[in-house]
């Protein structure tokens, strides 16, 4: 089946907004492989989670830091492989976001380049340890709206494909 008649079929079926429906939407999967460029992070694997306005990123050790009268949020990154990072990013808000189980918990936002498939863009993400969760990286509404179309049923969507 064609991403044109699924699209047409989306749009019939769950009333998309065509005007909000740009005709260069890519599609990705429930889950796709991501890098944060200013983070020095590649091919970390994220879950799309649509319920989730905001995209979050795991990291410890989360301190909110002045420097030369600016604020920054300093934290560290544990990749799969053990590998740890420490970013600084510039601090930009604490919002208070409800987790899938219903707890509300205060984090720190900073903005950051993101890079899924083809596409960099900036996007804003929430820290919070997510030690214990699947995935280390959720993409929120925010960052797909007016980007992407979501195939629930297919995974690694924006990967090159092998050549054979």
């Amino acid at each position: 089946m064609n991403q044109s008649y699924i699209l047409a079929k989306e749009i019939r079926e769950h009333r998309i907004d065509v005007k909000e429906t740009k005709q260069d939407c890519e599609f990705v999967g429930w889950r796709e492989e991501v890098s944060l460029p200013d983070f020095k992070l590649k091919n970390l694997k994220a879950k799309i989670d649509t319920g989730a306005k905001t995209s979050a990123l795991h990291a410890d050790n989360i301190e909110i830091v002045s420097v030369k009268g600016k604020k920054f949020v300093k934290f560290t990154f544990t990749s799969e492989s053990g590998e740890h990072h420490t970013i600084k990013s510039p601090f930009i808000v604490e919002r208070s976001i409800r987790s899938s189980n219903g707890d509300k918990t205060i984090r720190p936002v900073v903005k950051t380049e993101i890079k899924m498939g083809k596409h960099c863009f900036d996007i804003e993400v929430t820290l919070i340890n997510r030690g214990m969760m699947g995935f280390k990286m959720l993409i929120g509404r925010e960052a797909l709206i007016g980007r992407f179309l979501i195939n629930p049923a297919k995974h690694n969507l924006l990967k090159p494909k092998k050549e054979s």
